[in-house]
């Protein structure tokens, strides 16, 4: 793997797992992947539930402290950023900044490692929960966190282009998963013991460091009715590529947490989502890291509805959701030059649920559609390489960070019956990216050229089956299957005669073993 793409994001989440036997006393109920009656909820009893105010000052002063040691840490580290530099302020700084912030020339695509660009949505969830902590809403929040990455961008990062892809991630992105640590963070509150505490530190300090100063405030959440979950699990995979002729046996190392409150009562439509998701898992082979993949999910409210049955055991009740989402995934599949990578910030789609059970039998669908911008490796580059090309004069990203900048589509759509103790389901995932071409929008080095632009076009689908047992309510096991379909294409725009297309199937199987905390 790239040594520098995914340093920040792994550290970040090596402490998440590290972290994860903290959870211990977090009650649950099973994920999709094993659904279980709805008998078998577990909700969070709160007493008391009362929206919080804004605090205005306490926002400011709280962005204020992340932006300042963000400034230092940057300062400090700018004479190894020198290739990254692209201006110096000469004349009328006042003038300087408002061309910075007025002007298509200073806005551009960068070339940073892909782990640094990514790392901005871990530094845009700091900016949201700056707000949430402090009072607003989502909606706020995400706007707020907006505001801050426009500061960053213009005034800390003076020196460089103003970064469109920092600018998306760090608040589409940011607010993803700033979203779903304060409200995992919120939801390990309403534990008892000092383990719950210490764990909703890790994902949210600023929240924690104000309590320990004595101005936290109660839970803005009613969670009365609302399904907490909190997984983690440990297995075998065995993976299969045919083209490429690899076979790898790893370890897996995983959790899952969610936070269901589309039966429950929220602070309003527009404040509070109505379900957070979130997915780790890592892969470790005798080579290392042989896989990772990271998958949060925000439904933002919607049209519900359901209807209850007369408690008798043949009655069925169902329930079904509609309504806007956002979601952002990293996925790395490989080592070294086999990897296949791609971080996807799935900036806003639709999703739909249905359920419908008896006292026996809980069937459950699911589907997502969303809107993409991705920083994705070309899978023809394996292919593109081996005949002896280079990206020299290209995409300046794809030559620096062996990746690229495009738009596309992610669908998802998943099916489960369980009945008793056994839980059968499907998984397909597809997904579509094309790159962006425009050569005046990509930030151009002095030392590429840039003159034969390339365009790639990407796809992946996956397919998935399963079979879970439940020996009792906290430990389950599950067998899964799934094939990796990949293709991609790489073709000259400034020179034709450049073509190149790779395609793989991968097949996956692996056996999980998870405890319900």
């Amino acid at each position: 793997m790239l040594q520098t793409q995914g340093l920040c994001l792994r550290i970040g989440v090596g402490i998440l797992l590290l972290s994860l036997p903290l959870a211990g006393q977090c009650q649950a109920e099973q994920p999709s992947s094993s659904t279980r009656n709805e008998h078998q909820h577990t909700t969070t009893e709160l007493t008391s539930f009362s929206p919080a105010e804004k605090n205005w000052l306490g926002a400011s002063l709280e962005l204020s402290t992340w932006l300042i040691l963000g400034t230092g840490l940057y300062s400090a580290s700018s004479e190894s950023m020198k290739d990254d530099f692209d201006y110096e302020i000469e004349g009328d700084a006042a003038k300087y900044f408002y061309q910075r912030l007025t002007s298509n020339d200073s806005w551009k695509y960068d070339d940073n490692a892909l782990g640094m660009n990514w790392g901005h949505a871990y530094a845009g969830a700091i900016y949201h929960q700056s707000f949430r902590n402090n009072g607003f809403n989502y909606y706020e929040s995400v706007a707020g966190t907006f505001v801050a990455s426009t500061i960053w961008e213009a005034f800390a990062e003076y020196k460089e282009v103003v970064s469109i892809n920092d600018q998306i991630v760090t608040t589409w992105g940011g607010a993803v998963l700033g979203e779903s640590f304060y409200q995992l963070a919120d939801m390990l509150r309403t534990k008892e013991g000092w383990l719950p505490t210490a764990f909703a530190w890790v994902f949210n300090p600023a929240d924690t460091v104000k309590r320990w100063a004595g101005y936290g405030k109660d839970s803005r959440f009613d969670r009365s009715k609302s399904v907490d979950i909190f997984n983690l699990y440990t297995g075998v995979l065995h993976s299969q590529k045919t083209a490429s002729d690899y076979s790898v046996t790893s370890m897996l190392l995983g959790m899952e947490a969610r936070i269901d409150n589309r039966k429950g009562k929220t602070d309003g439509f527009v404040s509070t989502p109505s379900l957070v998701d979130m997915n780790m898992e890592a892969g470790i082979s005798q080579n290392g890291i042989e896989d990772w993949q990271m998958h949060t999910q925000v439904w933002l409210g919607g049209y519900k509805g359901h209807s209850a049955s007369n408690h008798l055991a043949s009655d069925w009740a169902h329930s079904f959701y509609f309504g806007p989402s956002t979601a952002m995934e990293y996925t790395s599949l490989g080592t070294d030059a086999d990897e296949d990578f791609y971080a996807v910030v799935n900036l806003l789609g639709l999703s739909a649920a249905a359920n419908w059970h008896n006292q026996y039998i809980n069937i459950e669908f699911k589907s997502d559609i969303f809107g993409d911008f991705s920083m994705v490796k070309p899978f023809a580059t394996t292919d593109y390489l081996a005949q002896g090309r280079n990206f020299w004069g290209t995409k300046s990203v794809i030559w620096e960070g062996d990746y690229g900048y495009a738009w596309g589509h992610t669908f998802n759509l998943s099916f489960n019956i369980n009945i008793e103790h056994v839980t059968f389901g499907m998984k397909l995932k597809s997904q579509r990216w094309d790159s962006l071409d425009d050569k005046d929008m990509e930030r151009v080095a002095l030392w590429n050229p840039n003159v034969n632009d390339l365009n790639f076009e990407d796809a992946r689908d996956r397919y998935q089956i399963y079979i879970d047992y439940a020996f009792n309510s906290a430990i389950s096991m599950s067998l899964h299957h799934e094939q990796l379909n990949q293709y991609g294409i790489i073709e000259g725009i400034d020179n034709p005669q450049i073509y190149s297309r790779y395609d793989d199937r991968q097949k996956r199987t692996w056996l999980r073993l998870a405890y319900r905390y």
